[in-house]
């Protein structure tokens, strides 16, 4: 009789959810991981009830694809942003570079030549006095070392 009282007790009890909870992470390498336990780093993505056998229905396994792939959407975006960043960061660089070998060479044709001049509005060359190409060559210097910083002194 207390077997059976058991038994009947059991089987009569609903059977619950249990709350299945999505965690999503980027690794080191910059890959995507998706998990049902947390980790440093890891964000939560949804939390769904399951429940098992024949309490499991189909609206329950459909919210589950479609937050899998709303998380999946997020992280590509946010992959497609990071490379843009990385995209924009080699750019300047490169920007940077030009502008500083652009104002090496003005710098050292400055040093290399005889005499410097300046072109009037009539396309005549009005050359400078050597006291007036000292300061423009020290203008040249200053603007190479703002363009290439401290690492341009030659």
């Amino acid at each position: 009789m207390g077997r059976y009282f058991i038994t009947l007790l059991l089987l009569s009890l609903p059977l619950t959810a249990a709350p299945a909870d999505v965690y999503r992470s980027i690794d080191a390498q910059g890959h995507v991981q998706y998990s049902d336990t947390p980790s440093p780093g890891a964000v939560l993505v949804s939390t769904a009830d399951v429940t098992g056998g024949a309490d499991a229905t189909s609206d329950d396994a459909s919210a589950a694809k479609q937050a899998i792939e709303k998380a999946a959407n997020q992280a590509s975006e946010q992959l497609a942003q990071e490379d843009a960043q990385r995209a924009v960061e080699k750019d300047t660089a490169a920007a940077h570079a030009a502008q500083c070998k652009q104002a090496q060479d003005v710098y050292q044709k400055s040093i290399t030549a005889r005499r410097l001049y300046t072109v009037d509005a009539n396309g005549n060359r009005q050359y400078m006095s050597d006291q007036q190409a000292d300061a423009q060559r020290v203008q040249y210097r200053m603007a190479m070392q703002a363009a290439c910083g401290d690492s341009s002194s030659q």
